[in-house]
């Protein structure tokens, strides 16, 4: 059994420094697939981007972070303006004790695949800003979306025990997993990136490489240029754009004859 690796960069469409910076890791580094946010800020703009260069496209479903919901208010999730509240911390509370519209969020985050659908880019696979599909009362509505929309492929974020978060993201998601497959949906053998998200410079990218097993894994990667004038994350963009584009890393992967692929092509 070969390596395969699917590199997928998530948050395009949130700003231009965003959504450009994993064009270049794209067209010239080793990122092979993107996730979109709908309700980003960018996202209009960032259309032709996505049909020039055929990348290998999903939905980044997004409830949080200040965004904008494209389909009206969604009860118990937004702030007094009508936008997605900022923190997850806010927002899983609220899911867990379901103090939100459960209707309206489903309505909602049907649509954010519809808007990508509609403007005729191929919808490969599933994940959501945060992690928050994983969480129960959001699993059953990304299950019959993907259903309904005929996506076979839905992510399941792990980390390393290093922390409770870390032993939390491992228990949900193998649970979840059983869902799936119940479901007949498809994941990736492993997941690798939670532990170093918005932090994936060359010394780390070069160390998940070379600890990769047999099979396929996903890298969750956040490439960029600077955006902290928007999001006040703490993450180096550029830093990761660097080790993405890296001669070095390219030269590694293709010595551990490591095969860089992407959803669309496993569909």
């Amino acid at each position: 059994m070969t390596i395969k690796l699917i590199v997928n960069a998530d948050d395009f469409g949130l700003c231009k420094e965003i959504s450009t910076g994993i064009i270049k890791a794209y067209s010239r580094g080793i990122v092979t697939s993107t996730s979109v946010v709908v309700n980003g800020k960018y996202f209009k703009e960032s259309i032709s981007l996505l049909k020039d260069t055929g990348i290998d496209t999903g939905i980044h479903l997004t409830f949080t972070g200040g965004e904008k919901p494209v389909s009206g208010k969604v009860g118990g999730l937004v702030d007094d303006h009508g936008m997605f509240l900022k923190s997850y911390k806010e927002v899983i509370p609220r899911i867990i004790f379901r103090r939100f519209d459960h209707d309206a969020l489903r309505k909602e985050l049907s649509e954010q695949i519809r808007i990508l659908r509609n403007n005729n880019i191929p919808v490969s696979h599933i994940d959501s800003h945060q992690h928050l599909h994983l969480l129960p009362g959001i699993r059953d509505i990304i299950i019959e979306l993907a259903h309904r929309f005929n996506i076979k492929w839905v992510r399941v974020p792990q980390g390393r025990i290093l922390s409770a978060q870390g032993l939390a993201m491992i228990l949900i998601g193998n649970s979840f997993k059983v869902k799936l497959k119940n479901h007949s949906f498809k994941f990736p053998d492993a997941f690798r990136g939670f532990e170093y998200g918005g932090h994936m410079n060359e010394t780390n990218l070069s160390r998940v490489i070379r600890n990769l097993n047999k099979g396929m894994t996903e890298l969750m990667v956040h490439p960029g240029y600077d955006a902290s004038h928007y999001y006040d994350w703490g993450y180096a963009w550029e830093d990761e754009l660097q080790a993405l584009t890296s001669e070095n890393i390219k030269a590694l992967i293709k010595d551990m004859k490591i095969t860089l692929t992407n959803f669309r092509e496993l569909r």
